[in-house]
Formats: structure tokens, sequence, C-alpha cells
């Protein structure tokens, strides 16, 4: 894999809009250097939220299409679940006069705090915490270390959905729900990525996120998961090697002795 920041090679990625289930849209673009799309989620209510906003160069784009929903002056929230670029590049969904940047509490105390030019003024949320944006209840699920130390998910215990930023991943420019399994390759995708140091914190996780019985999961990176096809990737989650060994951003990094 080149080593091309995200900004540089997206700012042209076409991006499209679809809404998945009611009120809950999924905003894509594919990025061919990367070969997987990167994702933001729009959900509707008194108080919408949307969850990432993509890296920098795909923000204009993704504005268009949170415009086609709702006008930008009504987004409330804006939230993201690990300190990344391509969980917020898109700071400019900060001029919204009224919105509010949602992220986990280790993300404000380990990233947002020191750093020239980041908001301060944001709502921090610790495990089990809810945020009700009217008709909806999004609960935070705290997840270090899958695949960041800060890293949290999102799940709308109204609809049953479950927001899981990295976990899931599929690589393709895919539809916006799977239409086949992709399991295999997201594990190969993670061998070649490296992104989880361990898979015992993945697979803590996904113990948990197998109790809440998700109706449909909305991975950062992919098409949205069905409750027919989940236990699919949850089993290869708990049954495969995936964890860092060597390969990072599909690069071998020497390992001194």
């Amino acid at each position: 894999m080149p080593e091309v920041s995200k900004s540089s090679h997206s700012s042209e990625v076409e991006v499209s809009i679809s809404e998945v289930m009611d009120g809950i849209y999924r905003i894509a673009g594919f990025v061919e250097t990367y070969g997987i799309t990167f994702n933001q989620f729009l959900i509707q209510d008194e108080n919408p939220i949307l969850i990432h906003t993509g890296p920098i160069g795909m923000y204009r784009r993704i504005e268009e299409k949170v415009r086609e929903v709702i006008n930008l002056e009504k987004l409330a929230y804006v939230a993201f679940l690990h300190f990344e670029s391509d969980e917020w590049g898109g700071m400019e969904f900060l001029k919204s006069p009224r919105v509010k940047l949602v992220c986990s509490d280790l993300s404000s105390k380990l990233n947002l705090t020191g750093w020239y030019n980041v908001p301060t003024d944001h709502i921090s949320f610790w495990d089990n915490e809810v945020l009700k944006t009217g008709k909806r209840t999004f609960r935070f699920i705290m997840t270090p270390h899958v695949h960041h130390w800060d890293s949290m998910m999102i799940f709308e215990e109204t609809t049953k959905s479950l927001f899981t930023s990295d976990l899931f991943i599929q690589p393709g420019d895919n539809k916006p729900i799977l239409s086949e399994d992709l399991s295999d390759q997201m594990i190969q995708l993670y061998k070649a990525v490296g992104i989880f140091g361990s898979e015992e914190p993945v697979r803590q996780t996904t113990k948990r996120l197998v109790k809440l019985e998700p109706k449909i999961t909305f991975p950062m990176h992919g098409s949205c998961i069905d409750a027919t096809m989940f236990s699919s990737y949850t089993d290869a989650i708990m049954n495969n090697e995936f964890a860092y060994s060597g390969n990072i951003l599909g690069q071998k990094v020497p390992i001194i002795t």
C-alpha cells in the first residue's frame, strides 16, 4: 500500500447516500487507494446526529449529502468513535451553529487536550452512558484497543442499530447492505493492515456485541450487516488469527532482535 495520506487522494471521491433503515442514512465514498469505502451515518431525529465526518478531502461532498436530508444548521451532534482523520477530519461541520462534538471520555482526556486548534467544548461519554436525541437513545460502549486505545462504539437502542467503527470492515465498493458473506476477506484485510495489536480485546468486545443482538450493524468501512449475516462476522473474529504480526498498512516492519 503506497504512502499516501487520506486527505491527499480523497477530494475527488464520488460520494453516495442511501437510507438503510427508517431515518438512518449511509453516506459512502469508495477510496481506490485503500480499496474500501469510507462511511458516515446520519441519523434523523429531533436532534440529528452524524457519526463520523470522513477525512478532510471528502468533507464538502459529504456535506452536500447531509444537506439532501436536513439543513446543516439543524445538525445537533457530530460523533467520532476514536481519534483519527477519517473519523472526524471534516471538522467544518462544527461551524453549524448548534452542533456539539461527541466522543469517548478517553478521547477527551487523551486527545482533545493540549492540541492546537482542537475544540475543547465537547461532550464525552463513558461506558453505558446514554445520549437521547428525541425518540432515539444512543448508548456508548467503551472498546479500548479496538482499534485505538480511546475507541468506543454506539448502540442505538430504539432500532437496535450498532455502529462499530473499524470492526467488521469489508474491502471493496459494496452495496449499502451486504448481499454476500465477506468475513474471510475481512480477516485477510486485518492481517494485511495490522490495526489490531491483539485478538483478545477484540474478542472480548465481540462477545459483548453478540449479547446486544443488533438488527443491523454499521461499520465505517464496507456495507451494513443485517442480523442474518452478523454471526458470520462475529464467528470469524472469534475463530481466526488477525492481530498485528509484522505487517502494518501492507508493509513489513522489521523486527529488531
